[in-house]
């Protein structure tokens, strides 16, 4: 049986990747290389020491005038200028405060999909699609994750969720400032998301309440959307007329006194 052969990637400005390296290296089926991009010098000295034969440290310094989504993706695409992608089956996108559990590539690799994930902290994608459908090459935008997801949907792929998810190491969203949630506000526009799924994720998280600011400023300015805005904003609002209308046949089969 041919090996599969992955890559995989762990963008960092400063939290220490060791646990996440560390997981992955323990994982059931192997990778053949691992590449941690780092933005911190001293960071980058200091794992230098600690490598094993397939972990490359690179240093990238960030433009920290660019948005967060952005930098990774930079951070990423330079790394990938590194490797021949044609050698390899799948890429292992994984942020360095989020660890692998020792199934993770096995059982997900199972799901047989073109994206296996949820959110951007861990990633597994198909080599051959990401290269037809992205040209080996992330996107350089604010939500590069979910720019990822929507664009091979889009396109007719196969997206998942993972059959076995990562552990993340923090409170999501524990280190964005407000500044972050504006410049999101303002890519959920250019994305194609519609106004209830936006104002719905104050529900987790209150500094939603920027990216709700962003939406709006994104309207009223009307910022140039993604190629693929208008398919996302359709799909959603189909979704959302379905969620509705099934709510209604619950609600007249309780007030029947039907059990559902």
């Amino acid at each position: 049986m041919r090996k599969t052969k992955i890559v995989a990637l762990i963008p960092t400005l400063r939290d220490n990747p060791t646990r996440t390296v560390e997981s992955i290296l323990q994982q059931t089926v192997k990778v053949s290389k691992i590449i941690v991009i780092t933005g911190s010098q001293e960071l980058c000295r200091s794992l230098s020491c600690q490598g094993s034969d397939i972990v490359e440290i690179i240093y990238v310094k960030p433009n920290m005038d660019d948005p967060l989504g952005k930098r990774i993706a930079v951070a990423l695409n330079i790394a990938l200028r590194r490797v021949d992608l044609e050698r390899y089956n799948y890429i292992l996108r994984v942020d360095a405060d989020a660890t692998l559990p020792r199934g993770f590539i096995e059982k997900n690799l199972k799901a047989n999909a073109d994206y296996v994930g949820k959110a951007g902290y861990a990633m597994l994608l198909k080599g051959s699609s990401f290269l037809k459908v992205f040209s080996g090459e992330f996107a350089e935008v604010c939500a590069e994750d979910s720019y990822v997801g929507l664009k091979f949907l889009h396109q007719g792929y196969q997206v998942k969720q993972w059959l076995c998810p990562p552990v993340l190491m923090r409170k999501s969203g524990k280190h964005h400032s407000y500044r972050y949630y504006l410049t999101r506000g303002i890519d959920l526009y250019r994305l194609g998301y519609e106004p209830i799924h936006v104002v719905e994720r104050l529900l987790h998280e209150f500094r939603n309440i920027f990216s709700i600011l962003g939406y709006a400023l994104a309207v009223l300015k009307g910022i140039e959307r993604y190629e693929f805005a208008c398919w996302v904003f359709r799909t959603q609002l189909r979704k959302a007329c379905l969620w509705k209308n099934n709510l209604t046949v619950v609600w007249e089969l309780l007030k029947k006194g039907v059990k559902v």
